[in-house]
């Protein structure tokens, strides 16, 4: 009874706080409705066609292979992916590139055909033009032939001499190339699915993830208050267990964020369309995971910073980067960063409930709870450690 009586209590001091109720009620909805019109084209999935990229080719080999290359770069099947035009030297194809006569180029090595049978490391240098998307094309179809002229040389060293001979006087690599080329480059539509969130439902998603765990600043702020205002002293002189005034304001603050996630879901479905999907009580699922995060996060961080201004920095440090990292502000290309962000818990919560809004497959979902639900309870875990040593009192 004495923890509820202090969750109303908490509840109540919260709603009066009006600021309080701007940025965890108000701010989420601006930010999700202006980013998600702002950034609609950039989610937006149509089909392209691909234009012929360019490409220039200086063929300094002259060995066995020469007419296996000359044969798959001037193929009538890469005709629409890829224009081949001989070059007498590699000046010449930069200087080409520099002035836009072309798009791509390629060198070929003298001894490539000669490394290729001696089984040592044989390369192409490819030159890149200023387009990324043509950059991409040429460098599918081209290592597609690398590719397949590596895997025949891994057969010939792993088989013997025997074999080196034979793929010298392969008379079908030719067409084995040009096939290998084929099942690399594929073209097709991307919108043959309707899998695809728009920037509404992203930023949907990305929003209510960071203010939810915004709430847990204002707990860790509401823990600090009680001491900087001498208030807990008074609390703890009461006959009343000190885990009971804490937990109590927990529970008051999960409370408010609770009602946080509702407006939200609630209000972009109404008035910006955004649509969920089916699966609602997973929804919520995710929202208490990342609540009981939220609220874990506010006591550990409230019983180790010992000052409203420090709590407030670390807090906020940790939100924005963990919402960086997470694609929270704008989806991050593979990278470092990409992987980085895969340890965070935006991450897994956003994941979980980009799944449910796209209607995965109930496997693919539960793995992403299973580990929102373990980083849940090894924050849970750390802060009720770290609370027994601690203790919440001044």
């Amino acid at each position: 009874m004495q923890i509820w009586t202090i969750a109303k209590y908490e509840i109540v001091r919260m709603l009066r706080m009006r600021y309080v109720m701007v940025i965890q009620f108000v701010m989420p909805l601006l930010l999700i409705f202006i980013l998600g019109s702002a950034l609609s084209g950039a989610f937006k999935v149509e089909d392209r066609m691909i234009k012929p990229v360019k490409v220039e080719v200086v063929q300094a080999d002259s060995g066995a292979l020469k007419s296996t290359i000359d044969g798959f770069l001037h193929s009538s099947q890469l005709g629409n992916i890829i224009q081949v035009t001989d070059v007498q030297s590699r000046e010449e194809a930069v200087k080409h590139l520099q002035t836009g006569d072309s798009e791509f180029a390629v060198i070929i090595p003298s001894d490539f055909s000669t490394r290729v049978m001696e089984g040592k490391e044989a390369e192409w240098e490819m030159i890149l033009g200023n387009n990324y998307e043509q950059n991409l094309t040429a460098q599918m179809v081209l290592r597609s032939f690398l590719d397949n002229v590596n895997q025949r040389q891994s057969v010939a060293i792993s088989t013997g001499p025997e074999a080196a001979v034979h793929l010298q006087n392969q008379g079908g690599a030719e067409s084995a190339s040009v096939s290998g080329a084929s099942s690399h480059v594929r073209l097709g539509n991307l919108t043959a699915s309707n899998s695809q969130y728009s920037a509404m439902q992203y930023y949907a998603a990305s929003m209510l993830v960071m203010f939810l765990l915004y709430s847990g600043l204002s707990t860790a702020m509401g823990l600090q208050g009680e001491k900087d205002k001498h208030t807990l002293s008074r609390l703890n002189a009461m006959p009343i267990h000190e885990y009971k005034i804490l937990l109590g304001k927990v529970l008051g603050n999960a409370f408010i964020a609770i009602c946080q996630a509702a407006i939200i879901v609630a209000t972009t479905v109404f008035f910006y369309h955004v649509d969920w999907g089916t699966s609602y009580g997973m929804l919520a699922l995710v929202c208490f995971f990342v609540i009981v995060a939220s609220m874990s996060l506010a006591v550990l961080i409230a019983l180790i910073v010992k000052s409203s201004k420090g709590i407030s920095t670390i807090f906020q440090m940790m939100i924005l980067v963990m919402s960086f990292l997470s694609g929270g502000f704008t989806p991050l290309p593979d990278g470092l960063l990409r992987q980085l962000g895969d340890f965070t818990l935006n991450y897994w919560a956003m994941q979980s409930m980009f799944r449910i809004i796209l209607g995965s497959e109930f496997s693919v979902l539960l793995h992403h709870l299973f580990v929102l639900g373990c980083i849940c309870c090894g924050l849970l875990l750390v802060s009720f450690i770290v609370y027994r040593k601690a203790g919440y009192h001044e």
